[in-house]
């Protein structure tokens, strides 16, 4: 099964800030399970090329919202896509292969993200 050449690119949401407030246990939940989901991924792909864009830094705010609102604009979501900035709320966490969302506002399970890695097609649910 190949997987060379594939980008999987990861959207990741700061843990806190000064508009949303603290963390709830939601949502530290939520950074949890990408993490794990984030470690399988590349456990399950080594030789897959893949990003990590962290809104809580600078370097991978900038580039990671111009993908995303990309992304969304692709998925149709075009509402989201031309305010990402201050969507971010809602569509973090955003997981994505080769540049097509596979969810976003949610953590995919690892079936989905093999699905769209394997397949080149993204299952839709949202």
């Amino acid at each position: 099964m190949g997987v060379a050449g594939h980008r999987v690119e990861f959207f990741i949401p700061a843990p806190a800030c000064s508009c949303a407030g603290p963390v709830s246990l939601r949502e530290a939940e939520k950074l949890s399970r990408l993490e794990v989901l984030m470690s399988k991924v590349e456990e399950r792909f080594p030789s897959a090329e893949i990003t990590r864009y962290s809104m809580a830094d600078d370097r991978g705010y900038t580039e990671g919202l111009a993908r995303l609102a990309a992304y969304l604009s692709r998925a149709g979501e075009e509402d989201f896509a031309s305010r990402v900035a201050f969507s971010l709320r809602y569509v973090l966490p955003a997981v994505a292969v080769d540049g097509r969302l596979v969810a976003y506002g949610r953590v995919p399970d690892l079936e989905e993200v093999e699905q769209a890695v394997e397949t080149g097609r993204v299952r839709r649910e949202e």
